[in-house]
């Protein structure tokens, strides 16, 4: 049809076609932008070592698939952890199976079956970790899909612009860039959580039982996600009763069909165990949370529990390990119980500045704006709130920015209608695309280390851990770039107290933990061993380190900082006690 057209002409006739199909020049501008995300967590999730709850994520999943034993999810729901790990399938691992009974219920272990899966499968361990790190990248791009797709309904007056930006925001947050390449439940919570909003926000607009069909199908993949999805439950009635205001005459039918919902999503999470155990005696315990105990005490003891047993028991051990007082870290602090403040901080000083910036104008903006500023907040800003009211009142274990993820990818979804909906003329569109690029060079600046990224109002990622640590700043995911420092300062061994759970030698690191026969030359120590105690791995030996003080004279003198590691040249041993394999 364009034969004998001039290569210009055609051009121009393709761009003039692109510009007015606006939806067409939306969705490849998202594609062009996704493709490039993509790209970079791909990248750099070959640089970050394996995590300290990847350790067990991955072979909980793996084994779920290759015995179909639910009980080897004993700490999380099954979802997250069998879609990482289906691509193993394909990779055809040696030993499949679990490691032998050792009592009741010891073998499905989280972390000895971490230890298992290493051992057994040492020569494919990375190689099968890097591949199952790529289902989390594509959720996440997903994630940037549904808040592309969302926004556009939001604000249809500016659909493509809405879109774009709710997509850039939540992709360029470093935070969401972090999780995206490791196989945990975090990123994937939070596109399971923000797609049961939509849900729910579809079933509000025009309810039918098709829709609480699907809003209960969302909400019951929610929960064989994460166990933090429960607050769904709360949020989906807050959120038909605000956003019914006004609208009387629906409240019955949304609410009937919140009921369906409810019953669809029992149903999904039966399911999901292939009803496995559903129906057991609440006496059947023993259970650990107060929660669970509290039931058992109120009930009569026949009374049958309406979910499978092994997520009542995943849930339950959960429950208690959130009041078990793990010690959290903030500002320079060790503390056990919960903080107020410790998720507000974070979000402080753990988001760029341009984000923050970005974030204060759209809040700015919803605040002076009237059309849909009200119905917004409600459908966006409730989750989050709850989320952070949940992790940051009840809980007593606050160990990072992840467990709130959910919330901040719909604050960015908010944000972005917020600052689409405003007149932008030629400054404003200036500065708002100065600041995305701000933000894209902050992401390129912090490649690989999206999990250790502060801010300039923290000092930057360098004095992060004045701040905080554990998975907001050292999680284990150090040891390549430990690597490739020791390669270029060649020492011999090094002494390494790590907080991680995996081998260093897998990664090709010469290293002792214990009593050496001569002392190394240089010592190696995560940040997050400052006043925490922790277990090393220490070549099939499990050995008791920490805390380790940042000043103590006995490290040596520090002479470098290998991203979440510091680096001592070593004066006296630290002499750690062997611990039994639990």
């Amino acid at each position: 049809m364009l034969a004998g057209i001039p290569v210009h002409e055609r051009f121009r006739t393709c761009l003039t076609a692109l510009v007015a199909n606006r939806r067409l020049a939306g969705r490849i501008v998202l594609a062009v932008m996704g493709l490039a995300w993509v790209t970079l967590a791909s990248a750099s999730l070959r640089q970050t070592s394996i995590t300290v709850d990847e350790f067990g994520h991955l072979p909980a999943g793996y084994n779920l698939l290759t015995t179909g034993d639910f009980r080897y999810c004993s700490l999380n729901p099954p979802v997250l952890n069998a879609l990482s790990a289906a691509p193993l399938l394909f990779m055809d691992l040696p030993g499949r199976g679990s490691v032998g009974p050792l009592g009741r219920d010891a073998s499905h272990d989280f972390w000895r079956n971490g230890y298992a899966f290493m051992d057994r499968h040492r020569g494919e361990y990375l190689a099968a970790f890097n591949v199952a790190r790529h289902v989390t990248v594509a959720i996440v791009a997903l994630l940037g899909v549904l808040v592309f797709a969302w926004a556009r309904r939001l604000v249809p007056e500016r659909p493509n612009l809405a879109g774009l930006l709710a997509a850039a925001l939540v992709w360029l947050t470093p935070d969401v860039l972090a999780h995206a390449r490791l196989v945990t439940t975090d990123a994937g919570s939070a596109l399971s959580i923000a797609l049961t909003i939509f849900a729910g926000w579809a079933l509000v607009r025009s309810p039918g039982f098709a829709r609480a069909a699907l809003c209960g199908l969302a909400l019951g993949v929610a929960m064989l996600c994460k166990f933090s999805a429960v607050s769904l439950y709360l949020v989906l009635p807050i959120q038909a009763a605000l956003l019914l205001r006004g609208r009387p005459e629906a409240r019955g039918p949304v609410f009937k069909g919140l009921a369906i919902a409810l019953g669809v999503s029992l149903a999904v999470i039966n399911a999901g165990y292939l009803l496995e155990g559903t129906g057991e005696r609440l006496d059947a315990g023993p259970w650990r949370s107060g929660v669970m105990q509290g039931a058992a005490s109120l009930l009569p003891g026949a009374t049958p529990v309406p979910v499978p047993a092994s997520f009542a028991r995943a849930f339950d051990q959960q429950l208690a390990d959130s009041r078990s007082g793990d010690p959290s870290y903030l500002l320079g602090e060790r503390y056990h119980g919960g903080r107020w403040d410790y998720f507000l901080i974070l979000l402080v000083t753990k988001t760029p500045v341009p984000l923050l910036l970005l974030a204060a104008w759209g809040t700015l903006l919803a605040l002076r704006q009237r059309d849909g500023r009200g119905r917004d907040a409600v459908l966006l800003l409730l989750p989050g709130a709850i989320c952070l009211g949940m992790f940051s009142l009840l809980s007593e274990k606050q160990l990072g920015l992840r467990q709130i993820l959910p919330g901040v990818a719909l604050f960015w979804l908010w944000a972005a209608c917020a600052l689409s909906r405003q007149r932008l003329d030629l400054p404003r569109a200036a500065v708002l695309a100065g600041l995305l690029a701000w933000a894209g060079v902050v992401i390129v600046q912090q490649y690989p280390g999206y999990l250790s990224t502060f801010n300039l109002l923290a000092g930057g990622s360098q004095r992060g851990h004045e701040v905080a640590v554990d998975s907001n700043l050292d999680w284990g995911q150090d040891l390549v770039q430990l690597k490739r420092y020791l390669d270029s300062h060649p020492t011999g061994p090094i002494r390494l107290l790590y907080f991680g759970r995996v081998d260093p030698s897998l990664y090709g690191i010469d290293y002792v933990v214990g009593d050496p026969v001569e002392e190394p030359e240089l010592t190696a120590v995560s940040l997050s061993l400052h006043g925490r105690p922790y277990v090393a791995y220490d070549h099939g030996e499990l050995r008791g380190v920490g805390p380790v003080p940042w000043s103590d004279p006995r490290l040596g003198e520090p002479i470098a900082r290998v991203g979440s590691i510091r680096i001592f040249r070593t004066a006296s041993a630290l002499r750690p006690t062997a611990l039994a394999l639990p």
